[in-house]
């Protein structure tokens, strides 16, 4: 990650209390000399996408989500407050809702066994979308900071502690 990059997304994190605003891992619980490695760890790479950050490392796996943030990333970070952001889950919001309708259409008049999955592949990209559109009412946080999309999702350095 260059240092402009993690300098812009640093001070975010650290009002956050975390990057990516995870209970049991608290940013500031941290001691002082730790604070800075921790977000070295945490932090080896910044994708600017339509729909906020992603913090995955290309150069180390693949995308196990297939760039679809919204099913349950830990790398996902929304930024509370961003037009452009909400913009764009509102737009795979009613893609998702359409192609549901018609997979439930097909269910009931063709093999179940082919619509079924697509409607759970839909239902669970809609539960995500609402997740990330949520993060702009939570009183907790403040506009412009990054929210962890899916905070129930273990980060990378949360796996590495165990």
């Amino acid at each position: 990650m260059t240092l402009p990059t993690k300098a812009a997304c640093q001070p975010s994190c650290k009002h956050a209390g975390w990057a990516g605003n995870t209970p049991g891992i608290p940013y500031f619980d941290l001691p002082h000399a730790q604070l800075d490695r921790y977000l070295d760890g945490e932090i080896q790479a910044v994708h600017v996408t339509p729909l906020g950050l992603c913090l995955h490392d290309f150069a180390v796996t693949p995308c196990p989500y297939h760039l679809n943030c919204v099913r349950g990333c830990s790398d996902y970070l929304r930024t509370k407050g961003s037009k452009r952001e909400r913009w764009h889950l509102v737009q795979i919001q009613k893609a998702t809702e359409a192609a549901l309708s018609s997979a439930k259409k097909f269910s009931g008049r063709g093999d179940a066994r082919i619509a079924e999955p697509w409607i759970r592949h839909c239902e669970e990209t809609l539960e995500g979308v609402k997740k990330a559109l949520a993060i702009d009412d939570e009183p907790s946080t403040f506009a412009g900071d990054l929210v962890r999309a899916s905070p129930n999702q273990l980060s990378r350095f949360e796996k590495s502690l165990g």
